[in-house]
């Protein structure tokens, strides 16, 4: 099959002419001598070649030319950012978050009733620690996370040597002691972003805080088991203090059981039982601590047991709570305080649904009587029943926790 070489039309054998464009074809001369027939020769008129196409796009197909401009749109950096927060905002709609107050602000009314449980009369004694301002010695925080406004006290009370509150007097069958105290408090949510690499090591650890590395009530790094858990703790950790407290803590949350109990239990006792609730769990978690050569030491105060703040405010149900403070020196020569709630399983951070009571002085006596606040004596029993509430609350800011 030959071609027209200008228009590239197919030749039939007897063309001296291609048909389509009228161009001589070489080779072929003799064939335009043709005896002439009966009546005039019309000859066609050649056309003109135009291209239906120019340019690139009439050697490549055109669905080669849209998928290169869709690839082009793609990997242009505009969409690349925009593709790239579509998939960052797509991940954050699907994960689940805990949402934090940044501060709680609240009206707490505590009300005590004494009254005669046994016998025709009895003297009693009544001890409150007061609630102030954190941070306080020893903890290292420079910016303020409890704040006491307002304090209504009703009776009078008298202060001890160790800024505690004693009221004291006598019931009988038909008289009764009452005493409210009520304050408006703001406690902020603490969490310092922390991690082994921020730590320094034990050898880092200042002077000052020997007190809060030795026997104390309860807390007894001195027991032999207790020293091998300790061993157990900073092996192979390079003394790191933030690493050390970790390993200490995922024993603690993974080898016990939380059981409410009402008086706290020895470390030799929490340990035969593999349970305990905060204060026996922070007792331990303090012990281990200390036997490795971190200061540490109790703090005390309430929580409650139902939070719902989704709409409002609702905290209910408050009770006693015990965590833990852990002085860790940090990789840039500075020092901080840290607190680890056990019970809660809270690591190095505290949401602010609590209230501090009492920040432990080293002295083990002081801790012992924070726990038996009301004694009684005479011929006769006298009691106590208290009723704790919140009146008002309200929540400031909001802080998305992927993980608690």
């Amino acid at each position: 099959m030959q071609l027209c070489d200008f228009c590239g039309f197919v030749l039939n054998n007897g063309d001296a002419k291609c048909s389509n464009c009228a161009t001589p074809i070489p080779g072929r001369e003799h064939l335009s001598i043709e005896t002439p027939k009966n009546g005039p020769t019309v000859e066609k008129a050649p056309s003109k070649f135009i291209p239906t196409t120019s340019g690139l796009s009439s050697y490549i197909p055109k669905k080669t030319i849209i998928l290169l401009l869709v690839v082009g749109i793609i990997v242009a950096p505009q969409t690349q950012t925009l593709l790239t927060k579509s998939i960052e905002y797509w991940d954050e709609m699907n994960t689940p978050y805990y949402n934090i107050p940044e501060s709680v602000t609240l009206t707490f009314v505590r009300n005590f009733t004494i009254l005669l449980d046994s016998g025709k009369s009895a003297d009693y004694e009544l001890i409150l620690s007061k609630t102030e301002n954190r941070p306080d010695w020893p903890q290292q925080d420079t910016i303020a996370w409890q704040e006491v406004e307002v304090v209504n006290i009703n009776p009078e009370f008298e202060e001890t040597g160790i800024g505690r509150m004693k009221w004291s007097g006598q019931v009988n069958e038909t008289h009764r002691e009452y005493i409210e105290i009520s304050y408006k408090i703001t406690v902020d949510t603490i969490r310092p972003e922390l991690t082994p690499e921020d730590s320094g090591t034990l050898n880092d650890i200042p002077e000052g805080y020997e007190n809060y590395l030795d026997d104390d009530w309860l807390i007894e790094p001195s027991l032999p088991e207790i020293q091998e858990l300790a061993a157990e703790a900073v092996n192979g950790t390079d003394g790191n203090v933030i690493q050390i407290l970790t390993n200490i803590f995922d024993y603690i949350a993974s080898g016990y059981v939380y059981k409410a109990s009402s008086i706290p239990k020895s470390c030799p006792e929490s340990i035969a039982n593999g349970y305990g609730d905060c204060d026996d769990f922070s007792i331990l978690f303090s012990s281990i601590a200390r036997a490795a050569g971190i200061p540490t030491w109790m703090e005390l105060g309430k929580i409650p047991a139902f939070i719902d703040v989704r709409d409002e405010c609702d905290l209910r149900d408050w009770g006693g709570h015990a965590w833990v403070n852990a002085l860790v020196p940090l990789s840039d020569g500075t020092v901080t305080v840290v607190s680890i709630d056990l019970a809660n399983s809270y690591f190095m951070w505290m949401p602010p649904y609590r209230i501090s009571d009492w920040v432990d002085d080293g002295n083990g006596d002081n801790l012992y009587s924070y726990y038996y606040l009301f004694s009684s004596q005479g011929n006769g029993r006298a009691t106590y029943i208290e009723n704790s509430y919140v009146s008002s609350c309200t929540t400031s800011g909001n802080i998305k926790l992927a993980e608690l």
